[in-house]
């Protein structure tokens, strides 16, 4: 889905990224050979006690997670009727650099989202 930075109305101008993870009942685009649709009550029982955003889906490459309260490394996320919404204010590193200035320059403009199975029972 399309993505957006923003800017806070504070002394440091500090900038945030914002958006939605995934859409409900709404088909993806394709993926490889296939498409997704996510049902409304997908994310009913999900754990997202530990969410981590990440950069091209490369763990060693956090921007922010959801157990991180405010500031710098932060991410909040919002079940609603459209979907999972999330905004996060990336680290202060290279690669959050390279993304925020690659999404105000309109190089990149979506996002994707990973999940993993509970294998316990």
């Amino acid at each position: 889905t399309e993505i957006e930075v923003r800017s806070l109305d504070d002394e440091n101008k500090s900038e945030y990224v914002e958006g939605y993870a995934l859409k409900f009942e709404r088909w993806s685009e394709r993926l490889g050979w296939f498409k997704e649709i996510i049902s409304r009550g997908a994310l009913d029982e999900a754990d997202m006690s530990n969410v981590i955003a990440l950069f091209n889906h490369k763990i060693d490459y956090p921007l922010a997670r959801n157990t991180v309260s405010t500031g710098a490394g932060s991410l909040q996320l919002t079940v609603d009727a459209i979907g999972l919404k999330f905004r996060f204010e990336p680290t202060d590193t290279t690669y959050g650099q390279d993304l925020m200035k690659n999404l105000r320059a309109g190089v990149i403009n979506q996002c994707s989202f990973s999940f993993s199975l509970d294998h316990s029972g």
